[in-house]
């Protein structure tokens, strides 16, 4: 069930959240986008099959805020890439964020992130920016910050053949045009888990994704929630496992069916890298501690 709420004109942005029986949350989502220094954006909450009353609420506050907001009602689950879909299908717009109810911006996000792609060539069709990983807790009261770390460091750039290994950001800190998404095509919404790496793949096939270094986005974690508050990523790690390999065999799949060397070829080999290096990796650290050590012993002769 779609309800629209005043859709003036063709927004710049249309801001995705996907959502479910997690009020405490959404309601931080709301302040999120309310703080953006960026304005002209329509804000879609799908709540995929959880009470509607609650998500109500949170629009009303929205609209009283001066949002422009749509709320989609899925009566059941259709799944995290379904929900994707239906809120960008809702609202044209120039560019498409999705922002996870669990998620939060720095209020200069979509300023930056569109200035980007304001002034890039039509070849870069996204833009992703730094992101903080925030580890938290819930609690009968609300939610208690752990502690902030960076997240993707060592993001200067974003290269398809890094990420047929794995995703190196988060949904949250993506910006793209909506001309992009025509193009590659909607999330895969037969995938439960890593509908988003799956997108990225496809997308990067086509078009490239340039960075804005600073850290604007906040990607929430809940390691010790499990349930409807849980994390995908560290609530379902079975699943992500799982998933992991029936995404590479499809497109490997793919490729051999058509006889083209194309993605299915490349996340092969992307697989073939991670096992590559969880074993290099621990004899690469057993030869730095072994240095250290060595280092350690011969200022202690020396001394003596």
């Amino acid at each position: 069930m779609l309800s629209l709420l005043d859709i003036p004109h063709r927004p710049r942005v249309a801001v995705v959240t996907r959502t479910k029986d997690r009020a405490v949350l959404l309601e931080r989502a709301l302040r999120s986008v309310a703080s953006q220094s960026f304005t002209e954006f329509h804000w879609i909450v799908v709540n995929d099959g959880g009470a509607c009353d609650p998500v109500d609420r949170v629009v009303r506050r929205a609209r009283e805020d001066g949002i422009a907001v749509t709320v989609i009602h899925h009566p059941v689950s259709l799944g995290m890439e379904a929900a994707s879909n239906a809120g960008i299908g809702a609202v044209m717009s120039d560019y498409v964020a999705i922002h996870d109810d669990d998620d939060s911006w720095d209020p200069g996000f979509l300023t930056a992130t569109v200035a980007f792609l304001d002034a890039a060539d039509p070849q870069w069709g996204g833009v992703v920016t730094g992101t903080v990983r925030v580890d938290e807790r819930l609690h009968t009261c609300g939610v208690t910050e752990i502690r902030r770390r960076p997240f993707n460091p060592g993001l200067r750039s974003v290269h398809l053949s890094e990420v047929a290994e794995e995703n190196p950001f988060p949904p949250i800190c993506f910006l793209y045009r909506r001309a992009a998404y025509d193009c590659v095509g909607p999330y895969d919404a037969s995938l439960p888990v890593l509908g988003d790496w799956e997108f990225n793949l496809r997308f990067l096939a086509r078009y490239d994704i340039g960075v804005v270094d600073r850290p604007l986005a906040n990607y929430h974690w809940r390691p010790d929630e499990k349930g409807g508050y849980g994390n995908s990523v560290s609530g379902g790690v079975d699943r992500h496992v799982q998933w992991d390999a029936v995404v590479r065999n499809r497109l490997l799949r793919r490729d051999l069916a058509t006889g083209t060397v194309g993605l299915g070829h490349l996340v092969a080999a992307g697989r073939r890298q991670i096992s590559l290096n969880r074993t290099l990796y621990p004899l690469s650290a057993a030869r730095g501690v072994a240095k250290r050590l060595a280092h350690k012993l011969r200022r202690v002769a020396g001394a003596a």
